[in-house]
């Protein structure tokens, strides 16, 4: 099956996630565009509201207090998040560290991960390091054991935070292994050097620079399974989250460009009339078309597939051109909208500026072209184009 149906459920939920988002999230948009940053308080009373509508955690298992949604349930409210700028899609459909849940001891469980589920704080991952992105090969953070702790050493940029973390998932070389460990906020040897701003600023995640000199950390604080794999896990299931809001924003891009094509008119008649806007809106909706499709079954792969081999390949496919065609789309919106979409009160203009990113983190265009060639030489292109 290329694309399976939305179990009944599933497709209510997104229903309803996309009606929370036009009513709470685009006005807040637009109070941010006009003052230029995001209210602290406006923001958390948003995530309040989104728990209480029943939209947080439901990646989590059942005895957690979560629904343990598939993946394709899970991308399918992603791509109403992707309609929200400002990264206020994440507020809303707010996931729980799953990855963490599958590898951690029941100790850490308890300490870390159900305050999470709660809503006490959220995580915040370190793994990018200045020599280090995508390629984390180059790995040059450290753990010398020392006792019944750990010396933990290194630098680490682009840490994934939204506000203050209640942890720190920290990757490092540890006895020869990458090797995750949780670090508590405030730990000697820790230092968030500085926050650096980004074209999207204001938005909801920072992206902080942290360093660790000599920072203990006991031996109950490592992750015990494979770091390595639990990072990859982190960033598959990341990237197939990007293509689902790339096409979510792009959805509404191309609903935006409709209306405003229609209303405009110049020379005497709707703008829509010009193929100089008509034909490159069409081109937009056949790409965000194939984008949903290559999404919706990276996602399906993801639930049914033994091999992650081929999962992983699925979903670089759909990371990569969902977010070059995102890119397309926006580039497209602000043109038809004219100096118009060039302002930031406009989506089309803010979705421009946030977009971009979406083709380099959790791994460039560049890698996942590398991921996919590598799997079709090893392995030719029919085991990437099945449907089962």
């Amino acid at each position: 099956m290329i694309v399976p149906e939305l179990p009944a459920d599933v497709r209510a939920l997104k229903e309803a996630v996309g009606r929370f988002v036009e009513a709470e999230v685009y006005p807040l948009e637009a109070r941010i565009a006009e003052r230029g940053s995001i209210d602290a308080a406006e923001l958390a009373a948003l995530r309040r509201k989104a728990r209480d509508e029943g939209f947080a955690m439901l990646n989590m298992p059942a005895d957690v207090g979560g629904r343990e949604l598939s993946m394709l349930g899970q991308v399918a409210l992603e791509e109403e998040s992707g309609k929200a700028t400002n990264g206020l899609g994440f507020a809303v459909v707010d996931r729980g560290p799953r990855e963490l849940y599958e590898i951690a001891t029941a100790e850490q469980i308890e300490r870390y991960v159900l305050p999470i589920v709660r809503g006490e704080y959220r995580e915040a991952w370190a793994l990018t390091e200045p020599g280090a992105g995508s390629d984390l090969t180059g790995l040059e953070a450290t753990a010398v054991r020392d006792g019944d702790e750990w010396f933990l050493d290194g630098e680490k940029w682009f840490v994934t935070s939204e506000g203050d973390p209640g942890v720190y998932i920290v990757l490092a070389v540890a006895e020869g292994e990458q090797t995750l460990f949780l670090v508590d906020p405030g730990s000697a040897g820790l230092e968030v050097r500085r926050t650096p701003g980004f074209l999207h600023d204001p938005y909801l995640d920072h992206h902080p620079e942290i360093t660790f000199a000599n920072c203990r950390v006991p031996d109950a604080n490592r992750i015990p399974a494979s770091g390595d794999a639990g990072a990859k896990e982190w960033i598959l299931v990341e990237r197939l989250f990007i293509a689902a809001r790339c096409c979510g924003a792009a959805l509404r891009l191309v609903d935006l460009t409709t209306e405003w094509a229609k209303k405009r008119e110049a020379f005497g008649s709707p703008i829509a009339e010009y193929q100089g806007v008509s034909f490159p809106l069409a081109d937009s909706l056949t790409e965000l078309h194939a984008a949903r499709l290559l999404t919706y079954h990276a996602a399906h792969a993801f639930d049914v597939l033994s091999d992650r081999s081929i999962v992983h390949g699925k979903v670089a496919m759909a990371k990569l051109y969902a977010s070059e065609m995102a890119g397309h789309v926006a580039d497209r919106a602000v043109q038809a909208f004219g100096g118009r979409g060039y302002m930031v009160e406009n989506p089309a203009g803010r979705f421009y500026r946030e977009l971009r990113v979406d083709r380099i983190w959790e791994g460039t265009s560049e890698i996942q072209r590398w991921v996919i060639s590598r799997g079709v030489f090893k392995r030719g292109a029919a085991p990437y184009l099945g449907w089962e």
